[in-house]
């Protein structure tokens, strides 16, 4: 016998009142104006480096360029020194991203061991640099010491660690059922087993989270590459080069004739197009990588967060 079909159970709506429409509606009018001004800014920045000098004198904020042109970007890129500062860069950030996610990983499930002797003195002693610095001369001090100027470590080393980013994996750590663990110890798996086979690719939102936020602060940093590699050419970052061209740039054009020399043949070009082109080059990266990590984000910061 043929069987009947089940009957679709219809589904229950529940009604708004007035007052939760009118939230709703208000709700969505501020956060589509909250986005037009993070949108419009942005975008003005992207025209004025396609942009002439003559228009940016004059322009305020214009959907498109008057005239297209690439002259910022060329200003950008005739030296080849910015190529190895972006290589540098991009080096620096894929290296001291995946020492930062290994250590800290490591550090918050050695803390989630409650048999682990010591635990919580542990756990107070590293919270004190996290509220208190020694400040910037002992630190200089103490790369000089450890040999680390002008020296590539020096941009892993330092910031290869963070308690705050460690607390939040231990807090992600600590929502994973123990039962797997317990199950794979009674299987013979061994501590750097059960690490390596469940929790890590049971964490990949929070991993991800951290691996974002040390991602962006290695991509933008440029103020250690002026206090410890100032001298090393060949450890110039991106973003530090770049500032040093603004620099450069803004100084030449505070008198004409100078100005006039050292834009050359550039002549559509200005220290604002130059900041645009600039800024652009830098956030661009970052922007590409960031929708393939939003997924995790949010999971990952609020179980981190909230758990433990």
């Amino acid at each position: 016998m043929a069987r009947k079909p089940k009957e679709e159970v219809p589904r229950m709506k529940m009604k708004q009142s007035a007052g939760s429409r009118i939230f709703d509606i208000c709700n969505a009018v501020l956060m589509v104006l909250f986005c037009i001004t993070v949108i419009i800014p942005f975008w003005d920045v992207v025209v004025r480096s396609f942009s002439r000098a003559q228009d940016i004198s004059y322009m305020h904020i214009n959907f498109l360029p008057k005239v297209w042109t690439l002259d910022a970007y060329k200003y950008c890129f005739q030296d080849n020194e910015i190529i190895t500062a972006f290589l540098i860069s991009v080096l620096r950030t894929i290296t001291g991203t995946v020492v930062h996610v290994i250590v800290c990983c490591m550090a918050a499930y050695a803390l989630t061991r409650t048999e682990m002797p010591f635990r919580k003195a542990i756990t107070a002693i590293l919270l004190i640099p996290m509220f208190f610095s020694a400040g910037m001369i002992p630190a200089y001090l103490n790369m000089k010491r450890l040999g680390l100027l002008n020296n590539f470590l020096v941009y892993i080393l330092p910031s290869g660690f963070s308690i705050y980013n460690t607390i939040i994996i231990r807090n992600y750590f600590f929502s994973i059922d123990k039962g797997m663990e317990e199950a794979a110890s009674i299987d013979g798996a061994s501590q750097v087993k059960i690490f390596t086979s469940i929790i890590m690719p049971l964490s990949k939102p929070v991993i991800a989270t951290v691996a974002l936020w040390q991602m962006v602060g290695q991509w933008n940093a440029w103020f250690d590459n002026m206090i410890y590699c100032r001298r090393s050419a060949s450890l110039t970052t991106l973003q530090y080069l770049l500032r040093r061209m603004l620099d450069s740039l803004t100084a030449s054009t505070s008198s004409t004739a100078s100005g006039i020399e050292a834009i050359g043949a550039l002549v559509d070009t200005n220290p604002d197009t130059i900041k645009a082109a600039t800024t652009i080059l830098v956030v661009l990266p970052i922007v590409a990588v960031y929708p393939f990590l939003q997924k995790y984000f949010v999971k990952g910061i609020m179980v981190g967060a909230v758990k433990g």
